[in-house]
């Protein structure tokens, strides 16, 4: 597997489409577009003649409502993902340190900012949770955490990042905290914290890439002056509008989650020889020691799971599955259980 590879990998080398997969790869919301997306995407598609708003004006406005933050203190993102490019070229810290395992675009970012980049290990047989006492960072160091962490799903808490921030600066990734009722650390956003969050996951629209970060006032400015003028286009706009106006469609998520959370990591710690991380939102880390044979077992009935084989600190045992349907999830467990 390539180093920075990511699931959803529904393509073949040229591009082609491959069909329809059973992906539980990528940790993707279920329930799909919502009535509001669907008709705001269809309602707008001639729209896209125009260029879109370079001040994404309308998308602040929705954001700044929906999370209670300052508009000058926000960053509309083509996906969470860019947020790192563009903080870490802009701030170039002598060094990026990141606990591990972790989203592998924290490592990309870095690199392509020619930023020292240091693991910090945790530890399977602790859930892999983060001792931050025992990060050893200096005020030029630039640490990025995962908020709930993937693919661990670990959820630190707001005072280990305060305390965390005395020292270093952080990034904190909450791309997946809509998916829990609890409460983020965007009220504690200062010139050592910044927070970034995608909408693409919660809201099922990767294909349109949208995310936003909260920063410092300054530091807002001098990225928004950074990127791409264009970078978040006009259906992404248009939906983000939508979606973050459709407060039922989080509550339906939330409803759903809790108790197919449960059903899935009953149904895993059921089969043979299977050790399951307790998940915190939409997908579960597991270890077998037939990961491989597993993977390809279920490929042959077009079934995607992710290997977590190019995760910093995981290897070829572990593998990533997001939690879907019951149907889905059914689906999944009778061809595990045909496998074991």
């Amino acid at each position: 597997m390539e180093r920075y590879e990511h699931g959803g990998q529904v393509y073949d080398a040229a591009g082609k489409f491959l069909g329809d997969w059973l992906d539980f790869s990528a940790n993707i919301n279920p329930l799909g577009l919502s009535d509001k997306i669907l008709q705001t995407l269809t309602e707008n598609l001639r729209g896209v003649v125009n260029y879109p708003d370079p001040n994404a004006a309308e998308l602040k406005r929705a954001i700044s409502q929906r999370y209670d933050v300052a508009e000058k203190n926000l960053v509309v993102l083509n996906g969470a993902a860019e947020f790192f490019y563009l903080y870490l070229n802009v701030m170039r810290p002598a060094r990026v340190v990141i606990p591990v395992p972790s989203f592998s675009e924290y490592e990309r970012a870095a690199r392509a900012a020619r930023c020292d980049v240091k693991y910090f290990f945790t530890n399977a047989a602790e859930n892999f949770s983060l001792d931050v006492d025992k990060l050893e960072v200096t005020s030029k160091d630039c640490v990025i955490i995962g908020r709930p962490n993937n693919p661990t799903g670990n959820l630190i808490s707001a005072e280990k990042i305060l305390q965390l921030a005395e020292v270093a600066n952080v990034i904190v990734d909450e791309s997946f905290i809509d998916f829990l009722d609890v409460e983020s650390v965007r009220k504690f956003v200062s010139k050592k914290i910044s927070v970034v969050q995608s909408l693409t996951k919660i809201f099922a629209i990767p294909g349109l890439r949208l995310g936003f970060a909260v920063v410092e006032e300054n530091l807002a400015a001098r990225l928004n002056l950074s990127k791409d003028v264009w970078n978040v286009n006009f259906l992404a706009q248009k939906a983000g509008v939508a979606a973050l106006s459709d407060k039922n469609f989080l509550q339906r998520t939330r409803a759903w989650l809790e108790p197919e959370k449960k059903f899935f990591v009953e149904r895993l710690n059921n089969l043979r020889g299977v050790q399951v991380f307790p998940p915190t939102v939409n997908f579960v880390l597991f270890k077998h020691e037939q990961a491989e044979k597993i993977l390809a077992e279920l490929r042959r009935e077009k079934i995607l799971l992710r290997s977590c084989v190019n995760f910093a600190g995981l290897d070829e045992n572990y593998l990533r599955s997001a939690i879907r349907s019951r149907e889905e999830n059914l689906l999944l467990f009778d061809s595990l259980e045909k496998i074991f």
